[in-house]
């Protein structure tokens, strides 16, 4: 990576980080209101006018300082570009936590280059705005508030049977061979717990858990986890065993546990 590259990578991560903080700090104007509802979508996942709001706000931000970019987002239309470069949003990931007034929710943005993630963005606004955030080759951090961040890395766990394991949802082990998938995994690891997507993959690359299965995901709930792992000296796959944004499943882990989940959920 030349200097020119480096800072200007450095310079769309700074950015980054400061546009998904302003952003996320929308969804506390509605958080825990008795009065918000949520609309469902096509797919069944709910949606409320705060990921509307934050996505729109986010969107107006990024175009703005990048308007030759493109965009994809969870909730709006996509925004073609000219750069190679996309932003991809996800403004309230756990959105179900969201509407039941449960802190553990995050906004998301990473930024891809051709195809492939260089940066990423996760915060927890209800959580003293707790963030992570890591661009390709300059390590993943970890910051509380206005706090000075720290780096950020994962366990040392070498073990399954040692592990705290992480998957949202056993509803979303929708088929039998799913739900195999599941009992193997309550089975094998010492821990099995749910945590919403998001958290889950901030507690992973804060070392206080050791790795993350999740059957049904989106390009929008991988990009920006896949570089923050990375660079916190994790691993991350499809159940294939691909690094697949597209593929719709994600294996996320201390690099160690890696091959002792693939050969469960395959």
């Amino acid at each position: 990576m030349t200097h020119d590259q480096s800072t200007d990578l450095q310079n769309r991560l700074d950015f980054a980080i400061k546009a998904a903080k302003a952003s996320s700090k929308i969804t506390l104007e509605y958080f825990q209101n008795p009065d918000l509802s949520a609309d469902h979508k096509a797919d069944g996942s709910p949606v409320t006018i705060a990921d509307r709001a934050t996505e729109t706000d986010l969107r107006k931000r990024i175009i703005e300082r990048y308007p030759d970019d493109s965009i994809l987002g969870e909730e709006l239309d996509d925004r073609d570009g000219t750069t190679g470069y996309q932003w991809i949003i996800d403004p309230i990931d756990g959105t179900i936590s969201f509407v039941h007034g449960i802190p553990l929710y995050g906004t998301m943005l990473a930024c891809l280059k051709d195809d492939q993630p260089i940066l990423g963005v996760i915060t927890m606004p209800a959580l003293n705005s707790e963030t992570i955030y890591a661009a390709r080759g300059l390590g993943a951090f970890h910051q509380i508030d206005d706090e000075p961040p720290t780096r950020a890395h994962t366990t040392s766990t070498s073990n399954l049977a040692d592990a705290m394991v992480s998957s949202t949802s056993m509803a979303y082990y929708e088929t039998p061979e799913q739900r195999s998938i599941y009992t193997d995994l309550l089975d094998a690891a010492h821990d099995l717990r749910g945590w919403p997507d998001c958290y889950a993959i901030v507690l992973l690359v804060t070392a206080r858990i050791d790795a993350v299965v999740e059957p049904y995901m989106m390009i929008w709930d991988i990009a920006a986890p896949s570089i923050i792992i990375e660079e916190a000296g994790g691993d991350w796959t499809a159940f294939s065993g691909v690094k697949s944004l597209a593929e719709g499943t994600m294996i996320a882990t201390n690099g160690q546990l890696h091959e002792q989940i693939i050969r469960i959920v395959r």
